[in-house]
């Protein structure tokens, strides 16, 4: 008698849930090791994980990170190498996959493992315009701080003055 025919199917769930879970883990492990990495690089390569939304990062390709060792926590992410920052992926599919089966560890390690594909920070910020003309540094606009909160809170004179110095 085979297994399956003597679960439940309530069990049954339990047991490919555990399985699922545990491959992911396992191939957080893989993708770490020589072998694992040489597979993401040509994944990487060909930009299979997506590319950066920000414009000034100029379409570079994006690696997977989750946010949290542990399993079902969060799902996947995208890092950027350039602007070293992390994003929600457009795919849908990647809605579904857990964080945990790429880890923290990976795109710091395969960064750090090929290091010519770390890319040059693009030291082009951005400057806010009004019609093709620079706000000025003391317009109200600069002085607005966004706190913890998300409330916009005006700095003081003295605070400006001291960051000045």
């Amino acid at each position: 008698m085979a297994i399956e025919e003597s679960l439940t199917e309530e069990q049954q769930e339990l047991v490919e849930s555990a399985a699922e879970m545990l491959y992911g883990l396992i191939h957080a492990r893989y993708i770490i090791t020589n072998r694992g990495m040489q597979a993401m690089y040509e994944k990487f390569a060909s930009a299979s994980f997506g590319r950066c939304p920000r414009a000034f990062c100029c379409g570079q390709p994006a690696l997977p990170v989750g946010r949290s060792d542990m399993p079902r926590n969060y799902t996947v992410h995208v890092f950027c190498p350039m602007c070293r920052d992390i994003f929600t992926p457009r795919s849908s599919r990647s809605a579904s996959i857990d964080g945990a089966y790429f880890g923290t560890t990976f795109p710091h390690l395969f960064m750090m493992t090929f290091p010519e594909l770390i890319p040059h920070h693009v030291s082009q910020p951005f400057v806010p315009r009004v019609f093709g003309f620079r706000i000025h540094k003391s317009s109200p606009y600069h002085a607005a701080i966004v706190t913890s909160s998300g409330a916009i809170k005006r700095r003081s004179k003295v605070s400006r003055r001291a960051k000045a110095l």
